[in-house]
Order: structure tokens, then sequence, then C-alpha cells
């Protein structure tokens, strides 16, 4: 149990650094909902996951930043980058 709660936090760091991708189908076109966290230069992991996502070629629909404030508690939280793509057959 205590080797456990020694790797957590490098775990969790882990799995912050991921982009996690949700495909939707809008209208007929399917979009993918991109998230990662600024951990690790995300918004360029986000974009290289949307080029392998739709082949190279995708239209950027929208970009946001989420971002937590700082609480004083020590806690670092990273900021998000939500994206939005659509695939594009050019």
């Amino acid at each position: 149990m205590a080797t456990m709660l020694r790797y957590a936090p490098l775990i969790m760091l882990i799995s912050c650094a991921n982009v996690q991708s949700t495909t939707l189908e809008v209208n007929g076109q399917q979009l993918h909902k991109l998230t990662c966290s600024e951990f690790n230069s995300s918004l360029e992991k986000c974009k290289a996951k949307a080029s392998e996502l739709c082949q190279e070629k995708y239209k950027l629909l929208s970009h946001s930043k989420e971002v937590y404030p700082d609480a004083g508690d020590g806690m670092y939280y990273p900021a998000k980058h939500h994206i939005t793509v659509q695939c594009t057959n050019l």
C-alpha cells in the first residue's frame, strides 16, 4: 500500500499529460473534441493528435483554455486546452 501511495503523484502527472479525444457527429459531419492539459506543451500534442485522427488535414473549429486559479494551498493544476476539429478531404 505504501509503495502505491509513493507512485500516486507520478501516475496523476502522467494522466494529466495525455490527450483525451471524443468523436461526435453533428449534422452528418464527424467532429473531434480534444482536451489536453498544459503539461508538456499540450497544445502541440492536441494538434498532433488531430492530425493523426484526420490523416493530416483538419479545420480548427474552436479553441479554449481553462485556467485554474492559485488556491494558495501549494497544489498546482495545469491549464487545459479544449479544441474542436473537423476533418477535411482537401
